[in-house]
Order: C-alpha cells, then structure tokens, then sequence
C-alpha cells in the first residue's frame, strides 16, 4: 500500500511539482552519504528529506524506503519535538498534527498561531531545516602551545559567585521570552557585560521581524582572524506562563552565564584566533537564530572550527551532578571536541564530565552548527531539572530539589573547562608588553579554632585565597553539611547546615578546595 501510495504522489509530482517532506529510513550498512536527496535532518537511525517527485522517484530506484509525511506549504511550520521527562503527547492535541514518531520525539506540523501555546508545554521544539545538511568531516585543528601558568590564572578567575550572580541577574528579567522587550533589556545588558569585558567589538544580529536579536562579542585572533571559535547558550526562555512570566534560570541563564564569564575570565587576554562569545535568541521556537546565525556565516564563508554550546548546566542533586558533553559521530565528526573538553575538565576542574557520541540531538544550538558542517558540542546536566519550563526555574539552595539552579558549582566547572579549551585552541596569550599572571604558591591553613568547643569555627590562612575557592563543611560519615565561597585570609563556618539549622555537635571535617590546591581540617564541635 505505501509503495502504491509513493507511486502515486511520484506521477503526481511529475506533473504539478509539489514538494513533500520525506521520512527515508537508513537500515543496516546504510548512510545519509549514499542517498541521491541531501537530507535536511538525521535522526537515528532515519533522515527527514524535502523534496518533490524525482527526488521520489531517486529514492525508490536507489533502494531506500521512502514515507511522504506531508506536502510542503507556504504557512506550514514542521518540528522535531523532544518531550521533556514523563510528558504525555496528548497534550499536543489541538497543537499540530503529528506526522511521525520515534522512541525519542516526534514530527508534528503546526503553525505559527500555536507557537506560544506549544512553548508552555515542556518540550523542545527543533524546527526542520528548509535547507539541506552540509555534509563532511573536518579536520581536527591542533592546540596551541599556551603556557601552564596563563591556563591557571584563568581558570583561577571563573568565579563561582560570579556564575550564581549572573544567573540571578538574567533571571530577575522576569521574562526573556523572544518577542519581549524585557528580552531586548536583557540582550543589551549582555552586550555591555562583553564591551566591559573587552571585546573588540558587540553586534546585535536581527534575523526576524517581531522577535529580539542575537546578542555577539568578539574577540578578534591577532595573528590569524579568520578562523573562527564560538562559545554560545541561548538567552531567550519560555515557561508554562510564556510570555507573561519566564524565569529561566536554568534553561537557560545558566548557559549564558557560561558565555559572559568565560568573557570575563579572558578580560585583557589576546588570542592568535578569533572567539565569538554568542547569546542566541528565539531558540525555545525551534533554535531560529543560530539557524539565522549558521546560515549567513556559511553564505559568507566563515570559518568556524568548532562551537561549545551550553544549555542548562546549574541543576544536579548532590552524587548526581554530571554534565553530559554530547557530540555527533559523523557529518561532523565532533568525537576530537568532546575528548578535548573532557581532558581539559578532568586536568583543571572538579567537573564530572559523561561522554556522549549520537547520530543526533536536535534540541539545542548546536544543532544548528552541525547542520552546516562545524563541530560542536552540547554540555548539558544529566540530572534533568523537573523544573523544566516552568515558573518554577529559578534559583534554590544548594542541591535542592524542586527548582532549575541547584547547582551553580557545577556550573562554574564546566566555564573553567571550556575556558581552557578555548585557550588552547583558539591561541591564548598575554599581549606583547604585559607580564605574564604570576602563579603564586597555594595558601597553607595556619589556625584553626576552636578544635574542640562551640561554633562558629574560624580559619586563618598564609595567603588571600584565591577566586573561586569554596569551603566545604562534612560529617563524620561523610555527608556534605554546607558549602559556601571562601575569600581573604580569614574564613569562619557558623554552625549551621544548609537549611539554616544549627549542626548537632559532633565530629566534622573541613576543606578549602580551589584551582590546584585542597586543605583539610578536622574539628569536634559541642552544644
């Protein structure tokens, strides 16, 4: 029957030239290389096609198993829909049609009067591309030789209070839903974190009428500007509210904080090759400004190396905070980028970094770089906030559960691993006539008390600690009590856990961890 129906929309094609859009399925030993049509998607094991009759009529002869899904309208808008955890699709029902479905996500076809409607649901819309996938395995380029101590000092100014204020500040715009004006507030307020910051120069790329523009800093390679690296999260939000009320501190402040602060952390650094420090909006509607910013960087030439995307990274549980680093096998291959990451991770941070190589995962920015040809990846929390596009993504105490940031920690170790690794590649160094950040030797813990008696426990160090340093407080049997940033030569811990609640006496242990040392003390606390 199908094959009868695909003879039938052929002959038709032949005719009237309508175009259709294509679910052609890749069995064993077959690849989207091999196909006579370009795809304009690849999910797994499958590829969404758009094309007309002889496409068809390519597609039968050449073997491969072809369903028409839909004929292609002027008006007619085409996802690939990736449900949130435990979401019921037939909460779609009245929101599209839905045209095929995987294990995964599925294809719905809707349009633009349902957009703000499917954008309160917890899903994540990747709109299906018009144009075909660039196809192609670049080369991976090699490091540059940057100096041990640069790579220190700057993984030594990420700031975890830094990262926890950001986030708080993007999400006291109390919506950054792509059509507000309080979107544009906070696009220009990032724009002047990365003019004070540095960059040579900020635009603000426009790419659709109604909606709030690209937000784009550069830092531009001193030796070789051309080749081109790209750290981006998208700053746009949505919630169950959209577009009234949209906190979004997880999804995603977070990972536009990792952009500003990996800004910041590079503040009077010069590269040998240029970075783009991106914050792209209208992606909660299907990733549609680094598909506007993909697009024209291709129609121009650019050459982009790879991009490190990062959309939500400040939720994880305490023993459950693990950051997915999600790379695509092939067309591109992205595995040299990831293993990068995850080396730089291990080396200078607490991170706990999974490795992750897919077919695909259309559900953030990064796909969009993928599309064109360019390596990247998406860093992203394992332990998915339930939060997730609602009221509720805001900001909560340390790995408290029912919120969208629990865990700025996190956050802040995966912006000192990407801060390296765009050191490496992209050339970092000091400009010609500026000392070189001295590293200086790591505090030592000279005094602490008392040893034994009542709180509060205070701690005088040889040295001021350095940024980012935390102090963390432990049981006897090894249970994080409370945690809290540690600076200067005195250090004090009240007593209390992180609730506020007065710790019971008893015995308790103390580390002051930060960028290349640790410090440990013990105490045994009474009423």
């Amino acid at each position: 029957m199908r094959s009868l129906v695909l003879v039938l929309l052929c002959s038709a094609a032949a005719i009237a030239g309508p175009r259709f859009l294509v679910r052609v399925e890749l069995d064993a030993g077959q690849t989207i290389e091999q196909l006579p049509v370009v795809p304009v998607m690849e999910l797994d094991r499958y590829c969404l096609v758009r094309t007309d009759g002889s496409g068809l009529s390519r597609l039968a002869a050449t073997g491969f198993a072809a369903t028409p899904l839909a004929e292609v309208s002027t008006d007619a808008l085409f996802y690939y829909v990736t449900p949130g955890p435990g979401f019921d699709r037939s909460r779609l029902s009245g929101l599209g049609t839905i045209l095929d479905a995987d294990a995964r996500g599925l294809v719905l076809a809707t349009d633009a009067t349902r957009l703000v409607a499917l954008n309160r649901l917890p899903i994540q819309l990747c709109a299906v591309p018009a144009e075909p996938l660039t196809l192609g395995n670049p080369v991976p380029p090699a490091p540059f030789p940057v100096s041990e101590s640069l790579i220190q000092e700057l993984v030594a100014r990420v700031s975890a209070d830094s990262v926890k204020a950001s986030i708080q500040r993007l999400q006291d715009y109390y919506t950054r839903y792509s059509t507000t004006e309080s979107l544009q507030a906070a696009v220009l307020w990032a724009r002047a974190r990365m003019e004070a910051y540095g960059c040579d120069s900020t635009a603000l790329e426009s790419w659709r009428a109604g909606y709030k523009p690209n937000v784009i800093g550069v830092k531009r390679g001193r030796t070789n500007p051309r080749p081109i690296w790209v750290i981006c999260g998208h700053i746009d939000n949505t919630s169950d509210y959209a577009p009234q009320h949209c906190p979004g501190s997880d999804d995603n402040a977070s990972g536009t904080t990792a952009v500003l602060e990996a800004c910041r952390a590079f503040q009077g650094i010069e590269f040998e090759q240029s970075v783009y420090f991106i914050g792209f909006t209208g992606e909660e509607q299907g990733l549609w400004g680094s598909d506007s910013f993909t697009r024209r960087a291709s129609r121009r030439g650019d050459s982009i190396k790879a991009a490190l995307n990062f959309d939500m990274i400040s939720y994880g549980r305490q023993n459950l905070d693990t950051l997915e680093v999600i790379g695509k096998n092939s067309n591109p291959a992205c595995a040299w980028l990831v293993d990068s990451f995850i080396a730089n991770a291990r080396a200078y941070t607490a991170l706990k970094p999974k490795r992750r190589l897919v077919n695909s995962a259309p559900y953030s920015d990064h796909d969009r770089f993928w599309a064109r040809g360019w390596p990247a990846f998406c860093g992203i929390e394992e332990d998915f906030t339930p939060e997730y596009h609602t009221l509720g993504d805001t900001i909560g105490p340390l790995y408290y559960t029912n919120c969208g940031t629990n865990n700025w920690p996190m956050a802040t170790e995966a912006v000192k691993a990407a801060v390296v690794t765009l050191a490496k590649f992209a050339g970092a160094y000091v400009p010609t006539g500026t000392a070189e950040p001295r590293l200086l030797p790591p505090p030592r813990l000279l005094r602490m008390s008392p040893t034994v008696g009542p709180a509060p426990v205070r701690f005088t160090l040889s040295a001021p600690l350095p940024a980012g340093t935390r102090l963390e407080v432990f049981s006897a049997a090894g249970r994080l009590v409370a945690a809290s940033p540690a600076q200067g030569r005195t250090a004090e811990w009240n007593g209390a856990d992180e609730s506020g609640r007065r710790a019971p006496a008893g015995i308790y242990l103390f580390r002051f961890s930060g960028p290349g040392f640790a410090l440990t003390g013990r105490a045994v606390m009474t009423e």
